[in-house]
C-alpha cells in the first residue's frame, strides 16, 4: 500500500477496492498531471511523459498553460544551485517495508546517503500550512 491508496481507502474503501480490482480507473486531474510532469523532468523521462499524456497539449501541439506554468517552474527549479544540490540523489528509489502487518510501498523523488528528498509542485502552500 502506498500514500496514495491509504488516501483511497480513507476517502471511499468500496472505490479503493475497486481500483484495485481493475475496475475502477481513477482520473487523471490537471494537478496530478502537473506535478509528473515536474517530476518526469528531473527524473530524465519528460518525453516519454508527454507521450503517454497527449492531454497536456493543444490542437496546435503546444502545451496547455498549467504545463507552460510547469517548465516556468522547472526553469526557476534549475536557477537555484542549492535547490539543485537535493536533486542529485539516486532518482526514483522505490523502497518497501512493513507497518503494522501491511506491506508498503514509497517512492522517493532522490535518495542521498543522509537524506530523502521529496519534490511536490503545489498551486499555494496555505491550505497545507500550520
Amino acid at each position: 500500500m502506498g500514500v496514495s491508496q491509504f488516501k483511497a481507502f480513507e476517502e471511499c474503501p468500496a472505490r479503493a477496492i475497486a481500483e484495485i480490482n481493475g475496475e475502477f480507473v481513477r482520473e487523471k486531474t490537471s494537478s496530478l498531471l502537473v506535478g509528473s510532469y515536474v517530476d518526469a523532468h528531473f527524473e530524465g523521462t519528460l518525453d516519454i511523459f508527454k507521450a503517454q499524456n497527449p492531454e497536456i497539449f493543444k490542437r496546435d501541439g503546444s502545451l496547455k498553460s498549467e504545463y507552460v506554468q510547469a517548465e516556468k517552474i522547472i526553469e526557476r527549479i534549475e536557477r537555484d544551485d542549492f535547490f539543485m544540490s537535493f536533486t542529485n540523489g539516486k532518482k526514483q528509489v522505490i523502497m518497501t517495508g512493513d507497518i503494522e502487518g501491511v506491506a508498503v510501498k514509497i517512492k522517493i523523488d532522490f535518495l542521498h546517503d543522509d537524506k530523502i528528498v521529496d519534490l511536490k509542485i503545489m498551486k499555494e502552500f496555505e491550505p497545507i500550512y500550520k
